[in-house]
């Protein structure tokens, strides 16, 4: 038996015995909101700036879009060192741990359900905040490629279309990439080979967007960019250097003799007035990829 050191006390000899951390660093955190049921699930809202506003109009701090929640929906604020929560004459009422509130001041575990929303107060230094950003990453990230997934890119489509309405509609584009002949890669050279083409073509796609842009894998062999603040010009420009440098890279695959070489084909579309709602927005760009696809691949058409 194992002895630790000065106790006495005697201890499994085949677990390895972790120093403590007395540095706090993992354990500290701020206050913050966390989604835990809703369309915007995981997201945090830090509070560290109060007040704030939580509601479904374009002039709330924290915008969740579901019809259920009211335009200015609560506030919440800072009171003598409290954290508070205040009903804004909300349709559905604001809720704590199921009971309707009108104002009342936060307490560590909270739930606070908004429309068809929940949300779970977490103060600070709670070591669960840590948790659930990274339960967080792995609801909103692609497993093979690391990118964001669909359900984040229409999230945040959904998000940039609120901002649209009271902004210059020519501002948001939409790119759909497709890799060309993909299925030829997987028949001649193996599923795996496949998926290496697609990390790496994740990582090359990466390299050439902005900050700002949204980049995800959408499905099988499908990708796509949202581009806030890209016209359609801008976009075409961002999206004819992204077929290039996909042209140039050479794919690299364990157990092959020779590096790849892989194409895709791109379609890009612009945000207009006329459209209703972001479906509008993914069908033209997917006819516009089709339309590349049938004029010879490699190529982007806007």
């Amino acid at each position: 038996m194992g002895n630790r050191a000065g106790s006495g006390e005697n201890t499994d000899p085949y677990t390895l015995l972790v120093a403590a951390d007395r540095s706090g660093a993992s354990t500290l955190h701020g206050a913050c909101l966390v989604v835990i049921k809703g369309s915007r699930i995981g997201s945090r809202i830090d509070l560290d700036q109060l007040p704030l506003v939580i509601g479904r109009g374009a002039s709330a701090d924290f915008r969740i879009t579901s019809r259920s929640v009211s335009r200015s929906h609560c506030r919440v604020f800072l009171n003598e060192g409290k954290i508070w929560i205040e009903d804004l004459r909300s349709t559905n009422r604001t809720l704590i741990n199921s009971r309707p509130v009108e104002r009342q001041p936060l307490q560590d575990g909270d739930q606070i359900r908004i429309g068809d929303a929940a949300l779970k107060y977490l103060a600070a230094g709670n070591a669960e905040v840590a948790f659930l950003a990274e339960m967080r990453e792995h609801v909103i990230r692609d497993e093979l490629t690391g990118l964001h997934n669909r359900r984040h890119l229409l999230t945040t489509l959904n998000d940039a279309l609120i901002n649209q309405r009271s902004a210059d509609p020519a501002s948001l584009s939409l790119a759909i990439i497709d890799v060309d002949r993909f299925k030829a890669i997987n028949d001649v050279i193996g599923h795996l080979a496949g998926d290496e083409v697609l990390r790496q073509l994740g990582d090359v796609l990466s390299s050439e967007t902005r900050k700002d842009d949204v980049l995800a894998r959408i499905g099988g062999e499908e990708f796509a960019i949202l581009m806030p603040g890209h016209s359609l010009d801008s976009a075409a420009a961002t999206c004819e250097r992204l077929r290039a440098a996909v042209e140039a890279h050479r794919f690299v695959i364990e157990g092959h003799d020779e590096p790849l070489a892989v194409t895709v084909s791109i379609g890009v579309a612009q945000w207009t007035e006329v459209m209703k709602d972001g479906s509008d927005l993914f069908r033209d760009a997917d006819e516009l990829l089709y339309r590349s696809k049938n004029a010879g691949r490699n190529r982007v058409c806007a």
